[in-house]
């Protein structure tokens, strides 16, 4: 080999070494280059992409919380309605204790004796009344005007019967003259008998327009007397009801004199039935009472009455648990739902139904006038949909209308198999729907991204919700994140 063949070798070998050096060099640069790229994409990614907090479905009931009001109510309450327009001396003021034929009521006697008084006064006046009424109910006497011209016709057509036959004797008297001379003394014997044949048939028709004149004044008369005894009828009758009626009223009154004479043999007291505390008392001492007024009074043991909003109704149940916060600051305690009215007739009352009357206008005993109130008697309280009651937990001091806060948690009558938490639910015009995490292949590799999956909503709480769905155990559901995620949004689960 030439020197000159050698140096070209050599040559060539430093020139392939040049350029498999220049191509690592090259290779190492896109290299270094990919690996800053990729740090730097994770860096971004870590600024731009979503963080996401994930929980997986689960299964089981659904609990839902119920809170509200309540009060402390005695098992039995009495409305007892005070008698009516009678003057109160003194009543018992609420928070008394009264034991059975206490006085509740005392009503001033001298009022109470008026009243009597002045009821037995009106008493006899209607009676007075009903005698006067009874001798208008008799009807009134009267003559006949038709008898009267009954007789007059009567007398009238006799004497048309006479003047008729008076005018047949003449007229027979006239047709059997046979005067067959001529002289003058039969001429005047004719018109002798003429002339009495005239004055028979003019006294005739005389007699017989007295008859029709007669007749006529009898007929005028008799329709007088049907007249008179058709008003003295219905004065009659007339007279009849309104005795009647004032009977009506004196037996009333009477009944009213009898409740009135019940009170003062009670010596104007109105007494409780049974040992009782009295609740309310809507009378003042001093005021004429209207049979408004009522004394409401309680007994038996005390009763815890939570009230019921239209949701809670529908779910609570007697047994079930209630947890208990009394306003006066006792710690809050677990009592068990007794009985439930939902003001539909189907639940339990807290207490028993009973009965006071106070002194009414239809009469009654002295003992009073009542009717059960709402309170512990299963009526609920005003502005609720229903109640429930529980016994007052054992140690626990309490009275009358002490106020309470409750908590009830009721889990669902199904279980279900898939649940997910209520933050992870959204909702657009589509419908009900949630984000999971689905992974997709990328250039920069494998990378996390929020899919939709829909759902039917069966029943939620504050907390979470039970969907009907095509979730999965498996599936990662996203409820929460960073900054707002959508369908599609790259995302990295936060850890």
């Amino acid at each position: 080999m030439t020197r000159r063949e050698y140096r070209k070798k050599k040559a060539g070998k430093e020139k392939k070494w040049f350029q498999k050096k220049t191509a690592l060099k090259v290779f190492g640069g896109f290299f270094a280059l990919m690996a800053a790229c990729t740090v730097l994409s994770r860096a971004a990614a870590s600024v731009l992409v979503a963080q996401v907090e994930v929980e997986s479905p689960t299964g089981g009931t659904v609990t839902s919380t119920f809170e509200g009001q309540g009060e402390v109510v005695p098992s039995d309450e009495k409305q007892v309605f005070l008698w009516a327009e009678q003057q109160v001396e003194k009543s018992a003021a609420p928070g008394i204790a009264v034991k059975k034929g206490d006085c509740l009521v005392q009503f001033r006697m001298e009022y109470l004796e008026k009243s009597i008084d002045k009821k037995n006064s009106e008493i006899d006046q209607l009676k007075l009344q009903l005698e006067q009424q009874e001798v208008a109910a008799r009807g009134s006497s009267y003559v006949s005007s038709a008898d009267s011209a009954a007789r007059t016709l009567d007398l009238a057509k006799a004497q048309l019967d006479a003047a008729s036959e008076k005018a047949d004797q003449a007229q027979a008297a006239y047709d059997g003259y046979a005067g067959e001379s001529e002289e003058e003394e039969n001429e005047e014997e004719r018109q002798a008998l003429e002339g009495a044949l005239q004055a028979a048939q003019n006294e005739r028709d005389a007699a017989a327009q007295a008859v029709d004149e007669a007749q006529n004044a009898y007929e005028d008369a008799a329709a007088q007397d049907a007249a008179q005894e058709a008003n003295n009828a219905s004065a009659m009758e007339s007279a009849r009801l309104a005795r009647e009626e004032i009977q009506v009223q004196i037996d009333d009154a009477q009944k009213e004199l009898d409740v009135l004479e019940e009170y003062q043999a009670a010596e104007g007291r109105l007494c409780a039935e049974e040992d009782c505390v009295v609740l309310e008392n809507s009378v003042a001492d001093g005021t004429v009472t209207t049979g408004a007024e009522v004394i409401v009074t309680g007994s038996g043991e005390w009763l815890l009455r939570g009230s019921l909003d239209e949701d809670s109704r529908k779910r609570i149940r007697e047994g079930g648990k209630a947890s208990v916060s009394m306003d006066s600051g006792e710690r809050a305690l677990d009592v068990e739902i007794r009985s439930v009215d939902t003001g539909e007739g189907s639940g339990n009352t807290g207490g028993n139904n009973a009965a006071e009357s106070g002194g009414s206008e239809s009469g009654s005993s002295s003992s009073g006038n009542s009717g059960s109130s709402g309170s512990g008697t299963g009526g609920g309280s005003a502005g609720s949909a229903g109640v429930w009651y529980a016994p007052v937990p054992e140690g626990t001091e309490v009275s009358y209308g002490d106020t309470f806060t409750w908590k009830v948690q009721v889990p669902s009558e199904q279980n279900y198999d898939c649940k997910i938490p209520l933050t992870a639910l959204r909702e657009d015009s589509q419908g009900n729907y949630c984000l999971i995490v689905s992974e997709e292949s990328s250039a920069l590799g494998t990378v996390q991204k929020a899919e939709r999956v829909p759902v039917t909503v069966l029943e939620k709480n504050s907390e979470e919700a039970a969907v009907d769905s095509v979730l999965e155990k498996t599936d990662q559901v996203i409820v929460g994140s960073e900054k707002y995620v959508e369908e599609g949004d790259q995302i990295r689960i936060k850890g």
